[in-house]
């Protein structure tokens, strides 16, 4: 029967020196632990920080499209209905347009006085 007693105080013995060594273990290993998670806090937060930023960046370059392809089709407007001005509208406007002293050119009449004077 003494067996057994020593037998059993040797399991109670070892473990408690587990326990004792675990606790150990544990209060060296909580300070690597702890710094673990706040870097993986840290490295959480940066990362939603980017996904929210990505998401307005993609929400900017698709209101950047829009804007352009209205913008563009604005302009193609504009240049086919300019293409499509009539011709007697183009004419109309050549005739009533005041012309400059450079682009006159002195008609016949005029030639013929002035070479009449002797100065053409």
């Amino acid at each position: 029967m003494v067996i057994v007693y020593i037998s059993l105080a040797a399991i109670v013995l070892s473990l408690v020196f587990l326990g004792v060594y675990a606790f150990k273990t544990f209060k060296r290993v909580k300070p690597a632990i702890n710094s673990l998670s706040e870097t993986a806090a840290r490295l959480q937060q940066k990362t939603d920080t980017i996904k929210v930023e990505s998401t307005q960046l993609t929400e900017n370059q698709q209101q950047l499209m829009t804007d352009i392809q209205v913008k563009k089709e604005a302009v193609t407007s504009t240049i086919e209905n300019a293409k499509q001005t009539p011709k007697p509208i183009i004419q109309l406007w050549k005739r009533f347009k005041p012309e400059s002293k450079a682009d006159k050119k002195p008609s016949s009449k005029t030639k013929k006085l002035l070479a009449s004077y002797g100065r053409g």
